[in-house]
């Protein structure tokens, strides 16, 4: 069963991460979107060839997209880390609240830019 992106609530989402990692002097952009919800990234600037971007991807960067409905997956292109690595690292990440805290710190940077809009 195919599952529907909403590509604009996607979009806002990947602003909302922007925010946090141009402080890095880096972004992230969508390349693909694949039917089944597997979103394809690649992180530009700074963050191209960071070593830490496994850690980024797998506490901030992948719990706040797979928090949009439709979204199933999340891979990074030009990734040098292993699935089995990747996992780890989430799996320590999930133990100390990480992945939790970043969805509802996106939820609220959205939020207040919302609140800003409508003024």
């Amino acid at each position: 069963m195919a599952s529907i992106v909403d590509r604009a609530h996607l979009q806002r989402r990947v602003d909302s991460l922007n925010v946090l990692i141009r402080s890095h002097a880096g972004e992230i952009e969508v390349v693909d979107v694949s039917a089944d919800g597997v979103v394809a990234l690649r992180y530009t600037g700074m963050c191209a060839g960071c070593d830490y971007r496994p850690v980024t991807t797998a506490g901030t960067v992948e719990p706040a997209l797979l928090d949009v409905p439709g979204v199933t997956g999340v891979t990074i292109l030009g990734a040098r880390v292993s699935e089995e690595a990747q996992e780890r690292i989430a799996a320590t990440l999930e133990g100390s609240g990480a992945r939790e805290r970043a969805v509802r710190l996106v939820h609220r940077m959205e939020s207040e830019r919302q609140e800003e809009g409508s003024q």
